[in-house]
């Protein structure tokens, strides 16, 4: 009965090792071309593309920045109607904050 069964195992072995092998040889060599091609550009990377791609993240930055700077001068500039709409207009008491910074 051991023999049996041993044999049946070989020829499941026989009959699914492939279609479980070749896929795992398949991507364990196209991860390790991918993870040697990275370890590559990295080592060739040089001045001029390391400040390229710091420009890349430089611009929307410093686009946020210009837009933060405009929307508070667009704050500053509508504090002058601040609590003096015709519909909720009141005078505000002495120790009272304003309805909006």
């Amino acid at each position: 009965m051991g023999n049996q069964e041993s044999a049946s195992l070989l020829l499941r072995a026989k009959r699914y090792g492939p279609s479980v092998l070749f896929p795992l040889f398949a991507f364990a060599t196209i991860y390790a071309d991918y993870s040697h091609t990275q370890k590559w550009k990295l080592q060739r990377m040089t001045v001029a593309q390391i400040m390229k791609s710091f420009a890349l993240l430089a611009i929307p930055f410093s686009g946020m920045y210009i837009g933060r700077i405009l929307d508070q001068q667009e704050t500053l500039r509508m504090t002058r109607f601040r609590d003096k709409s015709a519909l909720y207009g009141r005078t505000l008491g002495p120790d009272e904050k304003p309805s909006w910074p």
